[in-house]
């Protein structure tokens, strides 16, 4: 597990069948009556709630067990719809652990949580740059297998900058692996460690992807890659 730091702290919990990684983007849409009330007060208050994979249940109906680790959300977008319902856009922001799960106090979850500190690592750029260029082959595969159109964008620049904490949180939002999977990266230690099991799935996702096209050509279907 990461480094948590600080004093517990109370944080409403939203658990879904999606990770919400550090800085990333995600559209939600609100429509259960107890996260109607979690998103007004969010927005009222201008605080925070705590997105986490959902380890047993459903995301509707009775409370769902979340996995322990999560991420903290912050609404950037809201817009309401005529029924009560909404659409928002989180950004994500610091990881936590929970230490307590409250389930008898507000329509939602609520947990005591600790915040993770994830201290800067200095030696790891030449490996952020080296899982971001595997990640742009990734990219460009998975284009060619979907028979996606192919954007001429600058994927290594973007997904290469910054901190490589920041490289492998934005790597592990791209790929198109199993939750299990994402929250495995979620919960990682280190961008180190991180970036060390990306270039792992990313190896074995290529060589998938390899295959596929290979098999796809053999049927005539293939796309020619330049």
């Amino acid at each position: 597990m990461p480094t948590r730091a600080g004093t517990e702290a109370l944080l409403p919990l939203f658990p879904l069948n999606n990770v919400l990684f550090p800085e990333m983007l995600m559209p939600l849409h609100i429509f259960e009556p107890r996260y109607r009330l979690l998103v007004r007060r969010s927005l009222e208050r201008g605080t925070p709630f705590g997105i986490v994979l959902i380890q047993e249940g459903e995301d509707v109906g009775p409370a769902a067990v979340p996995h322990r680790v999560g991420t903290v959300a912050r609404i950037v977008a809201h817009a309401p719809l005529a029924d009560g319902r909404s659409l928002i856009t989180v950004k994500g922001g610091p990881r936590f652990e929970i230490d307590a799960v409250i389930d008898d106090e507000e329509p939602y979850l609520i947990g005591r949580v600790r915040y993770f500190s994830d201290a800067p690592e200095e030696g790891q750029r030449t490996l952020a740059q080296t899982v971001a260029e595997a990640y742009a082959d990734y990219v460009v595969g998975v284009v060619a297998a979907t028979g996606g159109v192919r954007r001429e964008v600058p994927i290594v620049d973007e997904i290469g900058s910054g901190s490589p904490c920041d490289v492998s949180f934005r790597i592990a939002a791209g790929l198109a692996v199993d939750d299990d999977e994402r929250q495995m990266l979620l919960e990682t230690a280190t961008a180190r460690e991180r970036l060390v099991r990306e270039r792992e799935i990313l190896s074995r996702e290529c060589a998938l992807l390899s295959e596929m096209l290979v098999r796809m050509r053999a049927r005539g279907e293939g796309p020619t890659l330049h």
